[in-house]
């Protein structure tokens, strides 16, 4: 059960993103939808079953390298308009069945994100570097753009279609 945030922890939160300190036990297990954690230096985030619709992750440093454990965990959870401009996934990371509509990848390094089974439709990946593989992204729903702007520059004809069901 999430708690809600109070003006005293997000004070505490904004003064240990600007001292470069990392708030993941700051946020586990608080309501962090449509707060703005940009810049923020989260080592572990697990999320499951909850809405963070709304946050601003621009900046963010998620995971860490140097762990050989799973860092973020972000499990059929409501993504929808999250701001992730800029953001580097270290390490590994899994956003699995959640809905992340209309987000902002623009320039964030997502190559370490296991994606199976979310719907990014309406996101903006221009810029960032992603993995693109059958096994991470199973299931999946991206944006044709994302497809059509990769192809670009190419020097072939690729044909995008849409798969209904």
């Amino acid at each position: 059960m999430e708690t809600s945030m109070t003006h005293t922890l997000r004070e505490k939160i904004r003064i240990l993103i600007k001292n470069g300190i990392d708030i993941s036990d700051l946020i586990a297990n608080i309501c962090i939808r449509n707060e703005d954690l940009s810049n923020a230096i989260i080592k572990k985030f697990v999320r499951k079953d909850t809405n963070i619709s709304g946050c601003n992750f621009s900046g963010v440093i998620f995971g860490d390298k140097d762990s050989s454990s799973v860092d973020v965990m972000i499990l059929k959870t409501n993504l929808q308009n999250c701001n992730f401009q800029g953001a580097i996934f270290k390490g590994r990371a899994f956003i699995r069945s959640c809905d992340a509509r209309n987000c902002n990848f623009k320039n964030a390094d997502v190559s370490n994100i296991d994606y199976q089974y979310t719907n990014f439709e309406g996101s903006t990946f221009c810029e960032s570097i992603i993995k693109i593989s059958t096994r991470s992204g199973i299931g999946c729903k991206f944006p044709k753009e994302i497809f059509e702007d990769l192809t670009k520059g190419w020097d072939m004809n690729i044909e995008i279609k849409s798969k209904e069901k």
